[in-house]
């Protein structure tokens, strides 16, 4: 996986969206200072997660959105997207099948920060669970920003125990870790919680109990309560009972004697109900007579109607004829007349035109006079309107002037009360003293004050004492480290050279019981070992069996190793011939009483010289002397010299590497076993000095802590005083502002209180003239009242003088205008007389025709009308005699109805007794069926009560059980009834919550063992990683220093807590502390230490930000051919101002600000440029 581009809009100085592509695998970062190149790196470590604005150079987190320039306005929004080239499928989960990768990061204005992958909307755990474990993160080792290099060596153990995480992929465990412990923690806090519940459940179920078994007590005593009263229920129901069978026979007696009262009753109403019959018969009968009769009288009425209509219509055509011809006559008469009166009119109509216009004149001038009396009425009403407004103002002041009176008479009072009030609290106010007790604070501050100084003095010596013991405690800790570090080289060589004496074992294992190599007959001579060596790998490395039976070996011979020569307990000797090897060795084992004493017999026959030369020339006068061997010869097969060379006269054999052999090897463990011992031992008492002194630290700073503690007590008292000492100060200030304060509200409501004396006074005295005012307007009002009267009559005087001129004058303008009237009238009637006159004789022609018509049907209507007559009159008769027959039928009737009524009323006495006895049977059923509801209600049944009940019951006697049940009940008292249910519910609870934590121990118990997991998978990966790195950095150092030599160490044997520290010592150096390096030297130290955990676990890419800025050409060249090496597998992106580090990218990417305050990207491609500058 390796880094495409990254997308920037708006993020710091790049205002404007801006894509900055990665295509080689080192690209260089170049520009002026100040031009935004480092935010670049702030990009890709906001992108991943950062959560501290400090880290990117702000203050809040907003402070990473353009915030505007001298031409330019700043943004809402910023936001960066890194877009990731997953082909390799580095990217585990969900992502690994996606070929590219992008993760945005946009905050807001608001410090709202959105993250998405792959444009989906995620949360920042998101982002980091992607990148736990591939290197990558806001604080990961693969973003090394300026000043990192120096604060990486420099920083606290467990700062640099990250980093080892971070390569050991346990950043993952360790968040899991987190989450576990997260969870254990609040399933312990829900087991206590569960716990207290079960605890208070268990109470709750002791007290449930004792109420259950009262409320079953309770249930018992109420089922025997039911019990009695269902059966004194039915003894009451049994007693009802019997009143009612008594009554119903009562009831039956009367309804017998009713019975027969009934039958009487109606036989009598037989017979009137015959005469009834006859009665509506009549009736009936009468009904018909008079609907013939009313049937006759409209025949007769409309036959007489008839007759009538036509002779009166005959009459009236006889009159209307004789009227016309009247009317006719009086026609003429009226055109002559119409034609006397037009002229008459006219005449009259000239006559009345001076009286109208004289009438006129007298009108006008009345109504001047009346118009001047209406204004002068006018006036006096508007003078009488102002006087009583006056008037009403008037006392409307004097009401204003009463409630003022009555306002002002309050506020005295109240003023009278607060001055009061205001003495008083002056009075309390001068009981209070401060004085005194801010004297007394302060004597106390000042003692105080002495003490603090004395208490400081102490504490700075116990500092000092304190930073020199921990300087002795670092010392001693620097030299354990040393010894530490002396003794892990001390044991991986041991570890080294056992392993290659195992190997040299040649399979031991394979070996029988009581066989072993015969170098480990062997002390550890370290003067002989070369030579011995030598013997015994010619030899092949031959064994021993511990054994004295050659037969023994023989018929085992198929378990002995192939081609090794196999020595028996027989082959050794205990004494050796003076100057042979063997003499030589056990002269030497001698001294060493713990060691084996013996050697192969063979060793007898092997000369051992002085050296080489020795060795030579023994062989050359020795041996080679013919025929007969002389001197050492003949007791000597061959010589060997102390180094190892082995001759005789026929063979030599050269030593092999000083390192070479099991015995050498084995004299090398034996050393570093007793320089590892002593080493320990120094570490011991080193131990033990570290612990001492630790002690001693530890005594000075609990000294110091108390000191401190006594400091701060004293100085937490003076501070309370001090506080107390203010707030008296204050008090006693806030007394005097408040007296202050009060002396001039005092004086203020004493100065109020005399203005309202004043205003009391002035306010009576405008009361008294605004009451003499009002005297004196209702003078006024009087006399304007009388002239306004007088007016008044005067007005209605002219007005009824106008009115009367107007009436006669409008009586003038009637008569004129009707003889205008009758003028047109007299004309327009002699006009219609004459229309008129026509329409006569036309008529008189129609009506005459009419009348010759009525005069033939006259006598047929008047046979008809003397039949109907005669018909009635026989109706009348018969409905006569049937009305007499009536009134002796209804006369019969009444006295029948008499008898009748006797017998109803002695009915109805019985019957009202029936009703009594029904209403007490009813009244005892009505009781005995409320028994039966009760019953009902309490469900219980009457018949099994009564199958029950004893023979002997009594109702007094149950009654009396039934009490004492009840006083048993109540002697009770209150009873949780629900207490059983609640008993078993709560039973249940708890067993649900037993339930609940059996689970939660389980599960504790579950997430306890994940952590153990967890811590051991933590522990071996870490033990790892850690060897690794620090292998990889002792191989990296000295290739990057030209020598040297590094190492990280742990700072606890605890794995999972420990920290980590780097020492290292440039060529030459043997410095005490990494802090004592130069700049140069702590960023190639640090360079190295990255580099050897990119090479462990190389992450996708490394952001460097002028990591090269204090090395000098040398070591810059040095940093770039490592760099140049790791880029086969790591991108790497870094910034830098060197001309030797950008001769080595791949790819420039340059960074203006041409335009103050806003970063622009200028891409250069090293190959172009370079053919370009070729070409």
């Amino acid at each position: 996986m390796r880094l495409k581009k990254i997308k920037l809009a708006g993020f710091k100085s790049f205002v404007e969206p801006t894509t900055i592509p990665f295509p080689g695998e080192m690209t260089a970062i170049v520009g002026p200072n100040g031009c935004g190149k480092s935010n670049v790196i702030d990009a890709v470590r906001w992108v991943l997660g950062e959560s501290s604005a400090k880290n990117l150079r702000g203050d809040a987190m907003t402070d990473v959105i353009f915030n505007g320039s001298s031409s330019r306005k700043p943004v809402g929004q910023s936001s960066v997207e890194l877009v990731f080239d997953n082909s390799a499928g580095r990217i585990a989960g969900e992502f690994a099948n996606y070929n590219e990768l992008s993760v945005k990061r946009l905050v807001t204005r608001d410090a709202t920060s959105t993250y998405f992958l792959n444009g989906t909307k995620c949360r920042r755990r998101d982002v980091t669970d992607l990148f736990l474990g591939t290197g990558l993160g806001p604080r990961s080792y693969a973003i090394i920003e300026q000043g990192m290099i120096s604060r990486l060596i420099e920083s606290k153990p467990q700062d640099l125990r990250v980093f080892i995480e971070e390569a050991a992929g346990i950043s993952k465990y360790k968040e899991r870790r987190r989450e576990t412990e997260n969870r254990i923690r609040h399933t312990q806090d829900n087991l206590e919680r569960l716990n207290d519940v079960r605890d208070e459940l268990g109470k709750q179920l002791e007290k449930l109990q004792r109420q259950a078994a009262a409320a079953t007590r309770y249930k018992t005593l109420r089922a025997q309560a039911r019990e009695l009263k269902g059966q004194l229920a039915a003894l009451r129901f049994l007693k009802n009972s019997e009143h009612i069978e008594a009554l119903q026979k009562q009831q039956q007696a009367l309804q017998l004697e009713v019975d027969d009262l009934v039958a009487r009753l109606q036989g009598d109403e037989a017979g009137l109900e015959s005469y009834k019959i006859k009665q509506l018969e009549t009736k009936q009968t009468i009904d018909d007579l008079q609907q013939q009769l009313f049937t006759t009288s409209n025949a007769i009425t409309r036959l007489e109607q008839n007759a009538l209509h036509a002779k009166q219509r005959k009459g009236q055509v006889e009159q209307e004829l004789a009227r016309i011809g009247e009317q006719h006559e009086l026609l003429n008469h009226s055109i002559d007349e119409a034609q006397e009166a037009l002229a008459v009119s006219n005449e009259a109509l000239e006559n009345i035109e001076p009286e109208f216009a004289l009438k006129e004149a007298e009108l006008e001038h009345a109504k001047e006079r009346f118009e001047d009396a209406e204004q002068a009425l006018r006036e006096f009403n508007a003078q009488a309107r102002a006087q009583e407004q006056t008037y009403n103002q008037l006392r409307q002041n004097v009401q204003q002037c009463h409630s003022q009176i009555q306002s002002t008479m309050s506020m005295q009072l109240r003023t009278s009360q607060r001055i009061s009030e205001l003495q008083e609290e002056l009075k309390q106010l001068d009981d209070e003293d401060f004085a005194n007790q801010i004297a007394f604070l302060e004597e106390q501050c000042s003692e105080l004050d002495f003490d603090i100084d004395e208490t400081k003095q102490l504490l700075q010596e116990s500092n000092q004492k304190v930073s020199q013991q921990q300087g002795e405690v670092n010392a001693i800790e620097a030299k354990r480290r040393d010894v530490q570090g002396q003794l892990q080289t001390a044991l991986s060589t041991k570890a080294a050279l056992e392993a290659l004496q195992q190997d040299a074992s040649n399979n031991e294992d394979v070996l029988l019981d009581g066989i072993e190599k015969l170098w480990q007959q062997f002390s550890s001579n370290q003067t002989l070992a070369p030579c011995v060596e030598s013997i015994l790998q010619h030899a092949k490395d031959p064994v021993v069996a511990k054994s004295h039976d050659i037969q023994a070996l023989l018929q085992n011979h198929a378990y002995l190793p192939s081609g090794i020569k196999v020595f028996t307990d027989k082959a050794f000797v205990s004494t050796a011939r003076i100057g042979s090897l063997a003499h030589a060795l056990l002269t030497e084992t001698s001294r060493n009483e713990s060691s084996t004493q013996r050697v192969p017999a063979f060793f007898n026959d092997i000369y051992l010289c002085s050296n080489d030369d020795e060795l030579a020339a023994t062989i050359e006068t020795a041996f080679n002397n013919e025929p007969e061997p002389e001197g050492i010869a003949k007791e000597f097969t061959s010589v060997v010299s102390p180094s190892g060379l082995w001759a005789s006269s026929q063979w030599v054999v050269k030593p092999g590497e000083a390192s070479d052999g099991a015995l050498q090897r084995a004299n090398k463990i034996k050393a570093l076993v007793d320089s590892i011992e002593e080493t320990e031992s120094l570490i011991d008492e080193i131990e033990h000095s570290l612990e001492r002194a630790k002690q001693a630290l530890e005594q000075s700073e609990a000294q110091k802590q108390a000191i401190q503690s006594a400091l701060g007590e004293k100085e937490n008292q003076r501070a309370q005083i001090k506080n107390k000492l203010s707030l008296l100060e204050m008090q006693q200030e806030q007394q005097s502002t408040r007296t202050a304060k009060l002396n001039d509200e005092l004086a203020k409501q004493e100065l109020m209180l005399t203005k309202e004396e004043e205003q009391l006074a002035q306010l009576s005295e405008k009361l008294e003239l605004q009451e003499a005012q009002i005297l004196e307007h209702e003078v006024h009002i009087d006399d304007v009242n009388a002239k306004r009267d007088a007016n008044e009559r005067t007005a209605s005087e002219l007005r009824a003088l106008v009115d009367t001129l107007t009436s006669q004058n409008h009586e003038l303008a009637l008569k004129k205008q009707q003889l205008e009237n009758h003028q047109n009238l007299y004309s327009q009637q002699v006009t219609r007389n004459l229309q008129q006159r026509e329409e006569y004789i036309k008529n008189k022609e129609r009506l005459q025709k009419e009348l010759t018509q009525l005069t033939s049907p006259e006598e047929m209507q008047e046979a008809e009308l003397q039949s109907l007559l005669e018909n009635k009159s026989e109706l009348e008769q018969l409905k006569s005699a049937k009305q007499s027959s009536l009134g002796d039928i209804e006369q019969w009737l009444r006295e029948a109805e008499k008898g009748h009524q006797a017998l109803g009323k002695d009915i109805q006495t019985r019957q009202t007794n029936i009703d009594k006895l029904n209403i007490d049977i009813e009244g005892y059923r009505v009781r005995a069926n409320t028994i039966l509801e009760q019953l009902d209600e309490t469900q219980q049944s009457l018949k099994s009560i009564l199958e029950t009940l004893p023979e002997d019951a009594e109702e007094k006697r149950w009654q009396e059980d039934l009490e004492k049940t009840q006083a048993n009940l109540q002697r009770l008292g209150a009873v949780n009834l629900a207490a059983v249910e609640e008993y078993e519910t709560q039973s249940e609870r708890k067993s649900h919550l037993d339930t609940q934590h059996n689970d939660l121990t389980e599960a504790l118990e579950t997430l306890q063992s994940a952590i153990r997991k967890i811590d051991k998978e933590t522990r071996t990966r870490f033990s790892t990683t850690f060897e690794q790195v620090n292998e990889d950095l002792k191989t990296l150092f000295p290739k990057v220093f030209g020598g040297g030599s590094a190492y990280l160490a742990l700072t606890d044997d605890d794995l999972l807590e420990t920290g980590v520290t780097i020492m290292a010592r440039p060529p030459g150096k043997k410095n005490s502390t990494i802090h004592l390096l130069s700049g140069g030297e702590k960023a190639l130290t640090a360079l190295s230490l990255v580099f050897a955990i990119f090479r462990l676990n190389p992450a996708p890419f490394c952001l460097l930000d002028e990591v090269d800025a204090p090395l000098d050409d040398a070591n810059v060249g040095r940093f770039c051919n490592l760099v140049s090496e790791m880029s086969q597998t790591v991108q790497f992106i870094y910034i830098t101002h060197n001309k030797i580090a950008m001769e080595m990218a791949s790819h420039l990417t340059g960074v203006t600000m041409a335009e103050p305050g806003v970063s622009r990207m200028v891409a250069v491609d090293v190959d172009e440029a370079v053919a370009f500058a070729e070409a």
